[in-house]
Parts: C-alpha cells; sequence; structure tokens
C-alpha cells in the first residue's frame, strides 16, 4: 500500500468515527418538509408502473433454473 493511500484511508477512518460525536455538524436533509400532493401522486404512479413493467419481465417459475 502506497504511504498516500495509507494517509487518505487513515484520514477517512477518523471522519468516519468522528460522524457519531455529539458535536457533530448536522446536515438538513429535507425529510422534514411535507409532500406536495402532486409528488405524492407522481411517486404512487411511479412505483405502480415500475412494479407492472417488473412482473411483465420477470420470467414465469417454470422458466427458471435453479
Amino acid at each position: 500500500m502506497t504511504p498516500v493511500a495509507l494517509i487518505v484511508s487513515l484520514e477517512a477512518v477518523r471522519i468516519e468515527a468522528n460522524s457519531a460525536m455529539p458535536n457533530a455538524p448536522v446536515v438538513d436533509d429535507g425529510r422534514g418538509r411535507g409532500e406536495s400532493a402532486a409528488m405524492t401522486k407522481v411517486r404512487g404512479f411511479a412505483a405502480r408502473t415500475l412494479r407492472q413493467v417488473a412482473d411483465r419481465v420477470e420470467p414465469t417459475p417454470a422458466l427458471t433454473y435453479g
């Protein structure tokens, strides 16, 4: 392992370990805000459509080998 890779990996481990500290910075990810009704409808439509596509693409149990 090269010395630079060792230094970078140790720095990454230190940052990850310090992220659990009580005084760690907090980043707002926006989950506290409510979704609009239109966004809820779009998300539901997308989920239904993807589920239907997955059901069509999935092979039938008789064709699977296992």
